[in-house]
């Protein structure tokens, strides 16, 4: 009885002082290694993505799981910025974009408190992680090591789902936990969040990617077809159109690329309709299939549903943003914590104060036309040189990138940005650098070279 207790007292300061060890463990692989950093990041979303209920821990300050990743991104980021002086390896528009949101994070501390830093969290993850990845070299296979991270994710996320789809069936006490996630009513329930749903059409995309360009990736092809069914059964009408845009997007990259790759993609789109007729052929999943087909009608709808309250919602915070009359409110937005209230509508006297849906509107009060000029701008520079390895053939992943992008962007109209996206705007931040290194080293090349002549135009 007496090593029973003594162990019982023991154990607990064992168990955190391994913890903390391994935590300093983490932090130090961190200064190096991008690939555990983005291992984590994966965790972290599988582990919140797996959860029916927000995970935290309450320590005078909520803190959830993305949080411990930022506090472990954070020592390793200021080494690699100050200790490895990658300063310069951070594009300048990212520069500017994380000044105009710590500008309103302090000013939205002074004046809202914790209800700035619960509004800011998921811009500066974003911004954090990307920033952090981009301090490392890029090249083709750096890319190609961190896109497998998508695959990864999108299987967990795809596991998740069929495994609640099949409870939520045979157990009618955890369907009613489900209802509670998911109120929409639809018959086949939303089982994960459309950000999920949206990792889950990047997975596709690479999948999809690996299947025309590598031929030894033979478990590609099951992949998408297990990814795309998913991605319909989830039924996020925005990432549907996310995904089709990525889609045309990867098409048409890949014929920029070679020959005969867009058709072998269109056959495997084809592929994944077969699969999808046929599942509604056999009239066994008949309440999913009808569920799916009211989803679809409901995004065509230009009279109902949320696309159309979304829509209204954007017109009136942007009425408001323009009607403001603030010179700081135009330039960089309105502080974090500051809310989005506003009326349902102009004749309604309810007001409503959730989340624009829109990236481009958050933006515009979450940093005014500085951040949101800032953003595309860094976006511009993405797609410039995405385009610029397209026509020179030297980056054999910058078809899927491009893609990616592509579906982000349209992703963001009804939604914003997550933590999860950190690993394409990294290796977008990163690419940009490469490409402007590269542009002086081949300048200061020429310049040098004695037997560099002036060019000559023709007539």
């Amino acid at each position: 009885m007496e090593i029973i207790t003594y162990l019982s007292i023991v154990l607990p300061f064992v168990i955190v002082f391994i913890v903390a060890l391994g935590l300093c463990a983490l932090a130090v692989l961190l200064l190096n290694s991008a690939t555990i950093a983005m291992g984590l990041m994966a965790a972290t979303l599988l582990l919140e993505t797996s959860s029916l209920k927000p995970l935290s821990l309450n320590l005078g300050l909520w803190i959830y799981p993305p949080d411990l990743l930022t506090i472990l991104l954070l020592p390793a980021f200021f080494y690699r910025l100050v200790i490895l002086k990658k300063i310069d390896a951070i594009p300048r528009a990212w520069w500017v974009l994380g000044a105009v949101w710590m500008l309103l994070f302090v000013w939205g501390l002074t004046q809202y408190g914790t209800a700035a830093g619960v509004d800011c969290r998921p811009f500066f993850y974003l911004w954090l992680g990307a920033a952090y990845l981009s301090t490392f070299e890029y090249d083709e296979a750096f890319a190609r090591s961190f896109l497998k991270f998508f695959m990864i994710m999108g299987v967990g996320i795809c596991v998740i789902a069929y495994y609640r789809w099949t409870m939520g069936a045979i157990d009618n006490e955890f369907r009613q936990d489900l209802e509670m996630l998911d109120t929409t009513g639809v018959a086949l329930l939303r089982v994960v969040p459309a950000s999920a749903a949206f990792i889950v059409t990047c997975a596709m995309l690479v999948a999809a990617f690996q299947a025309v360009t590598d031929q030894s990736r033979r478990m590609a092809w099951p992949l998408v077809i297990l990814f795309g069914t998913s991605v319909v059964a989830m039924q996020h009408r925005s990432v549907w159109m996310a995904a089709i845009a990525g889609f045309i997007a990867l098409a048409l990259a890949l014929q920029q690329l070679r020959a005969g790759a867009g058709s072998k993609l269109f056959s495997m789109v084809f592929g994944v309709i077969v699969v999808l007729v046929l599942i509604v052929a056999s009239g066994r999943f008949q309440g999913a299939v009808n569920s799916v087909e009211d989803q679809a009608e409901r995004a065509t709808s230009t009279t109902s549903g949320t696309f159309v309250g979304r829509v209204a919602g954007w017109q009136t915070l942007l009425k408001m943003w323009m009607g403001s009359g603030s010179a700081v409110t135009y330039l960089v937005g309105k502080p974090f914590g500051s809310g989005y209230e506003r009326y349902a509508s102009e004749t309604s006297g309810e007001k409503i104060g959730y989340m624009p849906h829109n990236q481009y509107v958050q933006l515009l009060y979450r940093g005014g036309l500085v951040g949101l000029i800032a953003f595309l701008w860094t976006v511009g520079q993405g797609m410039r040189s995405l385009w610029d390895k397209l026509r020179r053939k030297d980056d054999a992943m910058a078809p899927l990138l491009f893609a990616m992008l592509i579906a982000h962007l349209i992703y963001y109209i009804p939604y914003g940005i997550e933590y999860s996206q950190m690993i394409l705007f990294g290796l977008l931040l990163g690419m940009i650098t490469s490409e402007k290194n590269e542009s002086k080293v081949t300048v200061r090349s020429l310049k040098l070279s004695p037997t560099a002549k002036p060019l000559k135009l023709g007539r």
